[in-house]
């Protein structure tokens, strides 16, 4: 053939693309974007993948544990290396600790140690690092000197993991640089493996279209509706499936019941319905995932800047049952509410955004929340009875008519950029005279005290 078909792979395509073969060349580089890849390991494979999770889970509450039970004994804070070093005791003695591969152990305990420097970052909406539970998505890091990444076909690509050999992932798309280290996770329905890439993304100096900007407005009804008029939105479920899933739902809650209650064993009844229901909710969570990263590329490769109103999403899906002294009130509704809230993905749709601005130069700006709904873009004129219902508005004093979700994104769009709130350490000490920086060796106790619950 004449003309070589994009995407296809010649001969020498078996090349190594990440790992030992590459370290010379990419010793000093770090990842700055990801790449996520369907994984397809054989039974003993998986298995054992399974079984590392669980000790990687065990192996960051049990450092976690050792840090607080250090500090709150003995005023002494514990450090990556040092955890390092009872890693080695702990493997010395454990064979299922041992048969964890030691680097993939010692990114866990990196990982803890990020999650404290996170907390103390006074920039940083980090809270203190808690444990993981049970039914938390199981996940194996390793680093990119412990794996190989190569492409075998079109359509396949091979990672070599330690103690494991060669595990087969679908290729579909490019992995764009040297991988620096992966993480295989198990969803409840699948394996991935995602990797760190070194793709050299740079943030460009200017958007490609300067000066345009937009203001965009989260909703339930409507995801995202901006300033310029447009409104886009996607159901992730239909009725059908809305009650299939709740009546799974309390099979399995029945069936959990009646364990409980005789103290017996999960029945395979009951692992099946909890499999059907985790196959459900990840095909959900796949749809939610693809809308806000469809809506958050074209947002930025539009425009230039991008406002969002300030919003405390972990706030405002606050369960409002209250406590059997003081019951909440309106619990079913605002039950709802935060289902509706969650079910649109705010959360997910501003970390798609700054992930992409990363690529465009778009800029976000986020802007006071308090009145856009109720404010008029044209008169300014604020009114709790200006928003006639959830789509309409109607301003009682210039007699202004428009959709009320765009009204709210033009209010967005006009409005001045707000003051960044104090986040992390900075919210528990906001009271104190001293200033919110990391801790030193003379304000250890202050910082760690803080919010530290005893297990």
């Amino acid at each position: 053939m004449g003309v070589k078909q994009e995407g296809a792979v010649s001969a020498g395509a078996n090349r190594v693309i990440g790992g030992h073969e590459t370290k010379c060349m990419m010793w000093n580089v770090k990842a700055d974007t990801g790449r996520r890849f369907r994984l397809n390991p054989m039974q003993e494979q998986a298995q054992r993948l399974a079984s590392w999770g669980h000790t990687c889970r065990w192996l960051y509450n049990t450092a976690l544990e050792q840090r607080q039970f250090a500090w709150q004994q003995r005023k002494v804070t514990l450090g990556v290396t040092a955890q390092c070093a009872y890693l080695t005791q702990a493997r010395k003695e454990l064979d299922w600790v041992a048969d964890l591969p030691a680097q993939s152990g010692q990114q866990v305990l990196r990982h803890l140690d990020q999650a404290y420097r996170n907390w103390w970052n006074p920039q940083h909406p980090a809270g203190p690092p808690t444990r993981k539970r049970k039914s938390a998505q199981l996940s194996v890091p390793f680093p990119g000197q412990a794996i190989a990444v190569r492409r075998v076909n079109r359509r396949w690509g091979v990672v070599s993991l330690p103690k494991i050999g060669d595990v087969k992932f679908r290729w579909s798309r490019p992995l764009g640089g040297t991988a620096r280290n992966a993480v295989v996770s198990f969803d409840g329905v699948a394996w991935h493996v995602g990797f760190g890439v070194h793709a050299g993304v740079k943030t460009p100096e200017a958007h490609a279209r300067p000066g345009t900007v937009v203001g965009v407005d989260r909703g339930v009804k409507v995801a995202v509706a901006m300033s310029d008029g447009r409104m886009w939105n996607r159901t992730f479920t239909n009725p059908g499936q809305e009650r299939e899933l709740a009546r799974l739902k309390s099979k399995a809650g029945r069936q959990e019941a009646a364990r409980r209650k005789h103290g017996g064993k999960t029945s395979n009844r009951a692992r099946k319905a909890r499999a059907e229901i985790a196959r459900t909710e990840v095909k959900i969570r796949n749809r939610r995932r693809d809308f806000v990263m469809w809506a958050a590329n074209r947002l930025c490769a539009q425009h230039a800047t991008v406002k969002l109103e300030r919003l405390n999403i972990s706030a405002m899906t606050a369960t409002a049952k209250g406590t059997i002294a003081e019951p909440g009130i309106n619990v079913a509704a605002k039950a709802g509410l935060n289902r509706a809230i969650l079910d649109k993905g705010w959360g997910l749709f501003e970390t798609a955004l700054a992930n992409r601005a990363r690529t465009t130069g778009t800029r976000i700006v986020k802007v006071p929340a308090a009145f856009t709904s109720q404010r008029c873009s044209r008169c300014g004129n604020t009114d709790r009875n200006n928003r006639k219902s959830q789509a309409t508005f109607r301003c009682g004093s210039c007699g202004y008519q428009a959709n009320a979700d765009v009204n709210a994104a033009i209010n967005i769009r006009d409005a001045t950029e707000a003051v960044s709130p104090l986040t992390g350490r900075a919210v528990r000490d906001r009271s104190r005279k001293a200033s919110c920086r990391p801790p030193t060796q003379r304000r250890r106790r202050t910082a760690l005290d803080a919010g530290v619950s005893r297990l």
